[in-house]
């Protein structure tokens, strides 16, 4: 006589597959949000290596003007920062990997124009191996043209995020110097340029941790967030 499964058996069968059927597309489902973590976790280390190696020095100063002769006396390796962006008009969130340049880039890299879109082409990180700009917008006036651009770099058209939030970050980006530390801002407008790029009541260094949030919905109850610690520096998922 063949042994038959009784009804209760069934039932708890049925049940454990929906259990493991459920478990499984939630997991797909935010498999995007690890990705886009990892990617930015990566990027964000990846800009401090940049900071750390980069030999660019302000060349001041370049006239005789009050501005000029202040900044000649702040000697210091180039900066580099990532900056997220949101742009409204398409409601995608993306973000940028670049250094700041003195103001007449023209004189220090030869064979360049003054155009906001060259001087913006050089200061842009690249790709080591596509060389494409690592930023997630373009723009024919601002921004490398699209097919120059890192599609990977806007967040919502690559991975569906909807929001981002910041906790302890100004501006919606994190500056480092040469050392590896970690800074909130890059100093006053119209400071005449004489602010020591150390002086940290005017360039805001991370003194506690920051939260960078990634939402998969307009209400951010899908999300995933990256902690990055102040001094060292660590940046790693949070619990």
């Amino acid at each position: 006589m063949k042994k038959a499964f009784s009804l209760i058996e069934l039932v708890i069968v049925i049940i454990v597959i929906g259990i493991l059927y459920s478990s499984v597309n939630y997991s797909l489902a935010d498999t995007s949000l690890n990705q886009a973590a990892d990617q930015v976790i990566y990027h964000i280390n990846y800009t401090r290596h940049l900071a750390m190696n980069d030999n660019k020095m302000q060349y001041y100063p370049i006239n005789s003007s009050n501005v000029e002769m202040n900044r000649s006396k702040y000697w210091f390796k180039q900066w580099w920062q990532i900056r997220f962006g949101h742009n409204t008009k398409d409601k995608h969130w993306w973000y940028e990997i670049f250094t700041d340049q003195p103001n007449n880039a023209k004189k220090v890299f030869d064979g360049y124009g003054s155009s906001p879109k060259a001087l913006r082409n050089i200061s842009l990180a690249k790709n080591p191996l596509t060389g494409n700009y690592l930023i997630g917008n373009c723009d024919k006036d601002g921004y490398p043209n699209c097919e120059d651009a890192t599609i990977n770099l806007d967040l919502t058209r690559k991975y569906g995020i909807k929001d981002i939030k910041f906790t302890n970050i100004y501006n919606n980006r994190l500056i480092f110097d040469s050392f590896g530390n970690i800074y909130l801002r890059e100093g006053d407008q119209g400071d005449d340029g004489d602010v020591n790029p150390y002086d940290i009541n005017k360039r805001k260094p991370l003194l506690k941790t920051a939260k960078i949030t990634l939402c998969k919905d307009d209400n951010c109850e899908k999300n995933i967030s990256i902690c990055i610690t102040p001094k060292i520096g660590t940046v790693y998922l949070c619990k």
